[in-house]
């Protein structure tokens, strides 16, 4: 199971996608994307020109080239900066962090529904795996059973139809074994699939499962606090409160500053000046102030606020689903460890009873009835067995994963 939930955590496409989403909302998560800096841009233009000039100038002069040469070369370093917005770039950045908070705790959930899958399936393999195990066990009882029917029919110390019977339940316990087998490999195939494979091998697990029949229920309490699902709808929660905050800094004024540094340097071939060169820096503060935008401002603050209530609504909502599923799965799982208690108790009484029918089966005591019965007690008692020891493991793993307890934090 352990080599599994490795492949998986290092395969999975689930996984490797929330782990490319977290990186993504890791590198949004900067003081530049929140509106802090300063934007600062260069660049250069530069042009050049060659015409045929004739001019008559006032004074009565008169110039004339056939091939006059102009050119401009202009660079400049602008920027541009935001120095006050009502506070939103504060709020922006809180809400980049959530953001931020937000794609770990999805990354980490994903972590943790994927091996709480592969444990599950693992062990639905694991089960088929030991119910083939169950028909190969009733296989054999079924051949047995058939030989002493047929030995004792042709020395005429049994009846011919209990060789028949016999053969007809053979039959039964092969078309049984070939189900059984395409059960397992449909299994293998959904495991291979959570491990990232698409080669559909038949695996062989291990022949028991290790189960806990001794888990304590959390204090609902703390798990509010634990559950990666409910944890997420807490911060989307918080990203709309700080959105509906974001809205409000719209009725604020803003305050900028640009600035420029600009070298312009020209030369004429023609007119009064032949050469030009002018060069520094300029700067200009703008203060707007929001009077009137037809509501707009208005209702998109009253919108993200319905919104932010709308997410904390559904927090708490998700709560209560979260409760009702913890609650659930602890009632299962009490239910399955008495079943495994009790089935692992009934095993040694079907075990024992199939051996005293044989006995007497052998001797002319017992009907081939009698020995069918305690055979297909038998097997039942061991499917039973086996399917108890699989749905605690479920129940045991569905708790844990509503716990977060299934990975570590590292």
């Amino acid at each position: 199971m352990q080599d599994a939930i490795l492949m998986a955590l290092e395969r999975n496409y689930d996984i490797r996608t929330a782990e490319i989403a977290q990186k993504q909302a890791q590198r949004n998560n900067t003081l530049g994307n929140a509106g802090f800096s300063p934007v600062i841009n260069a660049g250069i233009t530069a042009s050049e020109s060659h015409n045929n000039v004739r001019s008559d100038l006032a004074n009565g002069s008169q110039q004339n080239n056939p091939n006059a040469k102009n050119t401009n070369v202009n660079p400049a370093v602008t920027v541009n900066w935001t120095l006050f917005d009502g506070g939103r770039m504060f709020l922006v950045k809180k809400q980049l962090n959530e953001a931020e908070a937000l794609s770990e705790t999805q990354f980490r959930a994903q972590i943790q529904a994927t091996v709480s899958k592969v444990i599950q399936t693992y062990a639905q393999v694991t089960l088929q795996q030991k119910q083939m195990m169950a028909i190969d066990t009733a296989l054999k009882l079924a051949i047995e059973r058939m030989k002493l029917a047929e030995l004792k029919y042709r020395t005429g110390a049994g009846a011919k139809v209990d060789y028949l019977q016999a053969r007809v339940d053979y039959n039964a316990r092969q078309d049984d074994s070939v189900t059984y087998l395409n059960t397992f490999a449909n299994a293998c195939d959904s495991l291979s699939v959570l491990m990232g494979n698409n080669d559909g091998k038949l695996y062989k697990v291990d022949d028991s499962l290790t189960i806990n029949l001794n888990l304590i229920p959390a204090d609902m309490n703390r798990l509010k606090e634990l559950n990666l699902s409910l944890d997420a709808y807490r911060h989307n929660s918080n990203i709309s409160r700080l959105n509906a905050d974001i809205a409000k800094t719209y009725h604020l004024p803003t305050l900028s500053f640009s600035g420029t540094y600009a070298y312009n340097r020209s030369t004429s071939a023609t007119g009064f000046a032949l050469f030009t060169r002018t060069y520094g820096m300029n700067g200009l503060f703008n203060l707007s102030i929001p009077v009137f935008s037809g509501g707009n401002i208005r209702r998109q603050s009253g919108i993200a606020s319905l919104q932010a209530m709308r997410d904390e609504l559904l927090f708490e909502r998700h709560y209560t689903v979260i409760g009702r599923q913890y609650r659930t799965a602890w009632r299962n799982y009490r239910l399955a460890t008495a079943a495994y208690n009790l089935a692992r108790e009934n095993i040694s009484f079907a075990r024992e009873n199939i051996e005293v029918q044989a006995a007497r089966f052998r001797v002319g005591m017992g009907t081939t009835l009698e020995l069918r019965e305690a055979e297909n007690g038998y097997v039942q008692a061991l499917v039973r067995l086996y399917t108890a020891q699989y749905n605690v493991k479920v129940g045991e793993t569905q708790m844990l994963e509503l716990e977060n307890k299934l990975i570590t934090r590292k």
